[in-house]
């Protein structure tokens, strides 16, 4: 089978999918947005000056370079398949010539549409719309489909142990409630380690900002040395955050915002800690007593690999 990937890089998320892509016969072409040949980059100031006047009159120069990209790429190529993340950051007439160019032209959505309006009005292209928030799914007739356990380092490899709650992020409106668990955990002796990925040079007593972003390996290793992991769920959002899919995967317990995380297969309750946001309470005893393994059956109900086979009908 031979498909075409294009999708903003999602901090290399995409790129774990490329070796189990290779398991299943599945020869994949993967364009990145921000990435060669699709990285625009304005020439000179006057060319921003010139864009942006442009784009008042509705003229999309960053668009129009992916547009002429892609169809000069592809424009003899095609394909049995044609998947499309983050389908707002390509134009109208860009859709209209990958659908042309393919038997099957679908897209999976990494945001609700609370979050990112601006999907909706693309996604009337699409022979079919995955996506993970499943008030979307039934309001929308879109496919439900979680994101998927990554892979980038060995699963369940046993680290000791140098921190008790981990949570690395950006800061945005979900730093009130990590700095209201970030007390509580002091409250209760229990240790963590916060990381918040900050542009601007910021200072707290409960986390450490930083001002560069870490590979996802980087990440991952840092997860396997933690025996718990936190998820702060966006108040937009209400489908599974990366974060719970690699808590999943490497054995980790978690603590979380999102009360629906207990409609899942997974959920247990000595694993999986729901919190207040606005009022959290985490015990020692949570943090203290044993993980219980989840099913293997239901763990590879989550694995990149039944992600793909869904995705692609392969």
């Amino acid at each position: 089978m031979k498909v075409l990937i294009i999708s903003s890089y999602i901090f290399g998320y995409i790129d774990l999918i490329k070796p189990v892509l290779i398991q299943n016969n599945i020869d994949a072409k993967i364009l990145y947005l921000g990435q060669e040949p699709l990285n625009f980059k304005y020439k000179s100031k006057a060319h921003h000056l010139s864009a942006f006047i442009m784009k008042g009159l509705g003229r999309n120069a960053k668009m129009d370079f992916r547009h002429n990209t892609i169809l000069n790429k592809f424009k003899d190529d095609t394909f049995d398949q044609i998947l499309i993340i983050h389908p707002q950051y390509l134009p109208k007439k860009t859709h209209l010539f990958l659908k042309s160019i393919t038997s099957r032209y679908i897209t999976f959505l990494f945001d609700s549409l609370a979050k990112m309006p601006r999907q909706k009005p693309v996604l009337k292209y699409f022979d079919e719309v995955f996506s993970y928030e499943k008030e979307d799914c039934i309001e929308q007739g879109f496919t439900f489909l979680t994101n998927f356990i990554p892979c980038c380092v060995e699963i369940r490899k046993e680290y000791v142990k140098d921190t008790e709650v981990f949570n690395i992020s950006s800061l945005d409106n979900r730093f009130s409630d990590i700095k209201k668990i970030a007390e509580n955990l002091l409250q209760n002796n229990i240790d963590y380690e916060f990381l918040i990925f900050s542009k601007k040079e910021k200072e707290s007593s409960f986390v450490t900002f930083i001002n560069q972003k870490l590979s996802i390996s980087e990440v991952h290793k840092m997860f396997l040395k933690s025996k718990v992991l936190l998820d702060i769920q966006r108040s937009d959002q209400r489908g599974l955050s990366f974060r719970v899919m690699e808590s999943l995967g490497y054995n980790k317990k978690l603590i979380t915002t999102n009360p629906d995380i207990v409609t899942y297969d997974f959920y247990n309750p000595s694993n999986i800690l729901v919190v207040d946001p606005e009022n959290p309470v985490v015990s020692k005893e949570f943090i203290n007593s044993s993980y219980e393994p989840v099913p293997e059956k239901i763990i590879r109900k989550y694995e990149i690999n039944a992600w793909i086979k869904e995705i692609f009908k392969s």
